[in-house]
C-alpha cells in the first residue's frame, strides 16, 4: 500500500500499551500499514512504514499553545494543527499536505474520541471513532473511516495520531 496515495477505506490505529513504544496501523484485514513509534514524554512521534524506516515525524512548537507539525524527513509538510484555544478540536486550524484545509468537528461534547472531518466544500471526508470504551485502560483506540479520497493514509495516521496528543494533553491539564 502507498502511504502517500489518496486513500478510502478503514484504518485501526490500537492505543499505546503500558511499556511499548510503537503500535501497528492496520487494514480492517489485520495487515499492517504503518506503525507509530510514540515519545509520550515530548509529545512527539514518528510514523513508520511496515518495515520500521520513518515516513513522517511530530514535532510540537510553543509552549502555552501547542502547534503540531508533522513532516517527511525531507521536511515535505503532511499535517500542520493548531487547536483552539477554548475549544481545540471545533475550532482547531488543520492544514494537510502544506495546502489543503480541513476541518475539525468533535462529534460529542462528552467525548474528545468521536470526529467528524469535512473538506472545505463543507462535504464530510471521514471520522473516527472509538474502538474500546472510555474506562480501559486503552482508551485512544481508533477505527479512521475515510470515505473520499481527500486524505492520504498518511495524512490520515498523521491527523488521527496528531488528534489523541491533543486529546491527552487536555485530560492531563484538566487532571492537574
Amino acid at each position: 500500500m502507498e502511504l502517500f496515495a489518496p486513500f478510502t477505506g478503514t484504518l485501526f490505529l490500537p492505543d499505546k500499551e503500558f511499556l511499548r513504544g510503537g503500535t501497528p496501523v492496520l487494514l480492517p484485514d489485520g495487515r499492517p500499514v504503518a506503525g507509530i513509534r510514540w515519545h509520550t514524554w515530548t509529545q512527539r512521534f514518528e510514523i513508520t512504514d511496515p518495515a520500521g524506516s520513518v515516513v513522517a515525524e511530530c514535532r510540537t512548537e510553543g509552549i502555552v499553545r501547542r502547534r503540531f507539525r508533522v513532516a517527511t524527513p525531507d521536511r515535505r509538510p503532511v499535517l500542520d494543527l493548531l487547536p483552539g484555544v477554548w475549544r481545540p478540536f471545533n475550532s482547531a486550524e488543520v492544514t494537510v499536505g502544506g495546502a489543503r484545509p480541513l476541518t475539525i468537528r468533535q462529534l460529542s461534547i462528552w467525548s474528545d474520541r468521536q470526529f467528524e472531518f469535512l473538506a472545505p466544500d463543507g462535504l464530510p471526508v471521514g471520522r473516527i471513532l472509538p474502538t474500546t470504551g472510555t474506562f480501559t485502560m486503552r482508551p485512544d483506540s481508533y477505527a479512521f473511516e475515510i470515505t473520499r479520497p481527500y486524505l492520504s493514509a498518511l495524512e490520515a495516521i498523521a491527523v488521527a495520531q496528531t488528534l489523541r496528543l491533543v486529546a491527552r494533553t487536555q485530560r492531563a491539564a484538566a487532571s492537574a
